[in-house]
Formats: structure tokens, C-alpha cells, sequence
């Protein structure tokens, strides 16, 4: 079993002093990655490399849970990581370690807490456009202004005078949007004719 610990700089922390002081309460590490702010999308991340290089019963031990992750979910995220590995996650300040019953259970919550957060911004959504459709306000992208002698297009179209694909094409629109809009105008495809009787 390999222990590593994990140091993410940012904005706000520059230097390592802080959480490498946290990290040697506990010691012994084989190796402790850094991530430094990012300088370019191409900057390569060291918790990515410390993660895909661990063994089953790995550990990683971080000083605090925001040093890998800006929001719950994506701390789950991370936690998800290191445990698809068959290794351990430690995070000294929030006192969650994955080897222990007190830690899983500590997730659990944490877990809990996000399905919360997710089905309340799911509900809150649902319920603005709701009120927005019951207030008459159109949701979603503004329509497209009608091309120029499409009513006409529709016409010709629905009289038989012209073919389906045909007038999708004059009007320069896909066959979906056009039979759509065609429909919400009121026209209707052509019927099909009878073969005449003997």
C-alpha cells in the first residue's frame, strides 16, 4: 500500500507551507503531488496523473476537502475517483477517511445533501417556467421570422401542387421545421387522391 498526499494551490495560497505543515501530522508519504494555479488550458493536472497511477488499498490524503473540489458534488466526484482505483481518500480537516465506517458515513450525508440540492434547483426551475408560461412569457430561443412567401410555399404544398421535400427546400428548411410550421399556420398535407374507379 502506497500513501500519497495531495497540495492544490490557488489564487489565495501560493506557497505549500500550510498544507504540507497539515500533511506531516501524518508522514510517511511516498509522494506528494502539487498542482499549481493553472498558466493555459493545457496545463497538466497532478491530482489526474496521482489518481490513474493509484493500486488497490492506495491512500491519499488531502489538508482539506476544497483542495480538491469547488463544490459538493464535484468533492463526490473526486471521492468517486480515488475509490473506482480500489484505493482511499483522507481529508484531514473534515475528518472523512473511506476506510472507516465514521467516514463512509460522513459521505453518505454528503451525498444526501446534494441529491437535496439537486431536485431543489430541479423543482425551482420547473416551477419558474411554469409561472412564466401561465404569465404568457415565451420560453426557450425567440422563433425565426417566416421565409419570405412561405404561406405561399405551404399552399402550393397542400394543394398537391408541389411535393413535401420540395417545399421544405424552397422555404430553406429542414422537413421538421418546416412541416411544424406549416402545421401551426393551419395547412394541412395534400389528401391522398382515390385511384379513379373502373
Amino acid at each position: 500500500m502506497a500513501r500519497y498526499g495531495y497540495i492544490r494551490l490557488d489564487g489565495r495560497e501560493m506557497e505549500v507551507g500550510r498544507q504540507a505543515a497539515q500533511l506531516d501530522t501524518i508522514g510517511g508519504f511516498d509522494r506528494i503531488a502539487v498542482d499549481r494555479p493553472a498558466r493555459g488550458a493545457q496545463a497538466a493536472s497532478q491530482w489526474a496523473r496521482l489518481v490513474a497511477g493509484l493500486k488497490p488499498d492506495d491512500l491519499v490524503v488531502v489538508a482539506s476537502a476544497d483542495r480538491i473540489a469547488d463544490s459538493a458534488r464535484r468533492f463526490l466526484e473526486a471521492v468517486a475517483e480515488v475509490r473506482a482505483m480500489g484505493a482511499h481518500l483522507s481529508v484531514l480537516e473534515e475528518g472523512i477517511d473511506t476506510r472507516t465506517p465514521a467516514g463512509r458515513h460522513i459521505l453518505r450525508a454528503v451525498e444526501s445533501l446534494v441529491r437535496i440540492e439537486r431536485e431543489g434547483m430541479s423543482r425551482r426551475k420547473k416551477e419558474g417556467l411554469r409561472e412564466a408560461k401561465e404569465k404568457g412569457r415565451r420560453i426557450g430561443r425567440p422563433p425565426l421570422p417566416l421565409p419570405v412567401g412561405f404561406r405561399d410555399t405551404c399552399r402550393a404544398w397542400s394543394e398537391g401542387r408541389i411535393g413535401f421535400r420540395e417545399a421544405a427546400a424552397a422555404s430553406g428548411m429542414k422537413t421538421t421545421s418546416f412541416f411544424k410550421k406549416a402545421k401551426e399556420l393551419g395547412f394541412l398535407p395534400p389528401k391522398t387522391r382515390k385511384p379513379p374507379e373502373d
